[in-house]
Order: structure tokens, then C-alpha cells, then sequence
């Protein structure tokens, strides 16, 4: 699957409210629907056709929108000095249109900043409108910016793997298992749940079950001591609403200093 833990560590702060444990209601489905699995079949190796079947009709409605805008929200673990790991808040406001441009503003105590991609270039406003970063970004597609390295990235793009041209193939190259979990309700929205395993984690998702949209998701990793777990949840979706020409636009604030586009974390 093309969310392996390193491209999670690179863009995702995956990140929020809900993680905690699994929903009474999903474990209870998960026990009613146990006799489906084979029970030779090692878990690893199981893959749920009704899970894929979820998962790709999510991705057929992001895939077929011209646009998409929704906001998201977490609470992101970041290792701090001490080596324990703290929780900062993260929410963001996101805006796309295909193939080629997105905007999103990001908030909270990690890098409050606007990005825009235009199709050419990256540019990133902080927040307080004193600095700037901008590069470069030649391929056009959503799909080259995710080769891009972006400032705060972590923060600001816990959502990329989403907006691909085909998220469900995206999504699971590589993937070792799938299960239908059950249904739960998410924010007042009766949604499926799922649940994968990919090499170095393992990672679950919350679909609108009327309306096929993302409501929450979580990744865990598996690859190191502490295995960190983010999510993020999702909100306020819009599909193929009118979007103005000027939301891509970056303005440079007068004044600003320009900063060089480095990715958080990344080593000097």
C-alpha cells in the first residue's frame, strides 16, 4: 500500500479526537460477522471482498468529483525533547480542483500557514503573514506535489493519499489485509468501518455509508518501539461546488521574509 510508514511520517500527522479504542458497535459487528472470515485463513492474509468493495466506492466518489473541499481536525503525537511524545492540535481547511490546484488552511500549534498549488509551484504563507516559501512543483498533478517537500507537511497534509486520481488503487498497493468491521455512527453520520494491515502499520477507516466520504481514519505504526497512533477526522464535505479562480492564487504579504521550503523533521 502507498501508505507506508515512511510516507506517513513524511505527510501525515494523521491526527484527532477519536481514536482511543474501537466502537462498541464495531466490535460488536466485528463478533456477529465472525463466521464469514475462514477460520484457517491467517489474518493476515484475509482480505474482505465487502471491505474493498467499501473502500473502492470511496474512492469512485473522490475520483469522479471535479471538486472537493472539507475540513479536517486532530490532535497529532510529536515527539518532544524529552522523548516523550505530546499532543498538538491540528485542524485544516482544504480546497481542490482537478487536476491540478489546492489550497489549504492549516491551524492549530503545529505550523498555522496557507499553502496553494497552482500546478507549478508550492507556496506557503504563514499564518501571521511575515513569511513565505515558495518553489517549483513541475508535473501538474496532485500526485507531483506529494513528490514535493513541503514545510510542516506533517501538519498540513494528513489527506493527500485521498485526492490521487485513483485512491483505492492507491490505497491498497501493498495491502496484506482488509475487514469489514461493522457500522458506526460518526458525528450523527452512519458510517462503515474498515480495517488494513500494510507493511509497518496498520490502519483503519470510517465511511459515510449514504454518501461514500471519508468520516475518520486512523494509522498505527508497527515498525517502531513506541508505535504512535494518529487520526484525523473529516468534515464539512462539498463535491463539485463552484470554487473561485483566486482561492489558488498566492498573494505575498508586503514585507514577508522568504524562508527555504525544508521538510519538519528532515535531517540538516
Amino acid at each position: 500500500m502507498a501508505l507506508t510508514a515512511k510516507r506517513i511520517g513524511q505527510r501525515v500527522g494523521l491526527a484527532l479526537l477519536a481514536a482511543a479504542a474501537l466502537l462498541g458497535a464495531g466490535s460488536a459487528a466485528l463478533a456477529q460477522d465472525t463466521k464469514a472470515a475462514p477460520a484457517a485463513a491467517p489474518a493476515k492474509d484475509f482480505k474482505d471482498e465487502r471491505a474493498l468493495a467499501l473502500l473502492k466506492a470511496m474512492g469512485d466518489t473522490l475520483a469522479g468529483a471535479r471538486t472537493l473541499s472539507f475540513k479536517v481536525r486532530g490532535i497529532v503525537p510529536t515527539p518532544s525533547p524529552t522523548g516523550q511524545y505530546v499532543s498538538l492540535f491540528a485542524a485544516s481547511r482544504v480546497v481542490m480542483q482537478r487536476p491540478d490546484k489546492l489550497f489549504v488552511e492549516a491551524r492549530g500549534d503545529l505550523f498555522p500557514s496557507d499553502s496553494y498549488y497552482d500546478g507549478k509551484t508550492v507556496t506557503v504563507i504563514g499564518a501571521d503573514r511575515k513569511f513565505y516559501a515558495r518553489r517549483e512543483a513541475a508535473g501538474g498533478a496532485i500526485e507531483a506535489l506529494m513528490q514535493s517537500v513541503q514545510p510542516g507537511s506533517d501538519a498540513t497534509a494528513p489527506f493527500l493519499d485521498l485526492l490521487v486520481a485513483d485512491p483505492y488503487a492507491f490505497l491498497t498497493k501493498d495491502l496484506a489485509s482488509a475487514l469489514w468491521v461493522g457500522q458506526s455512527t460518526i458525528g450523527g453520520v452512519k458510517t462503515e468501518h474498515l480495517a488494513f494491515t500494510a507493511p509497518g502499520l496498520d490502519w483503519e477507516i470510517w465511511i459515510g455509508a449514504a454518501d461514500k466520504l471519508p468520516r475518520l481514519m486512523v494509522v498505527a505504526y508497527r515498525s517502531s518501539e513506541r508505535q504512535p497512533t494518529f487520526t484525523v477526522e473529516f468534515s464539512e464535505w462539498k463535491l463539485n461546488a463552484t470554487v473561485p479562480a483566486k482561492t489558488f492564487v498566492a498573494a505575498i504579504p508586503p514585507g514577508a521574509a522568504k524562508l527555504e521550503f525544508k521538510q519538519m523533521g528532515a535531517p540538516k
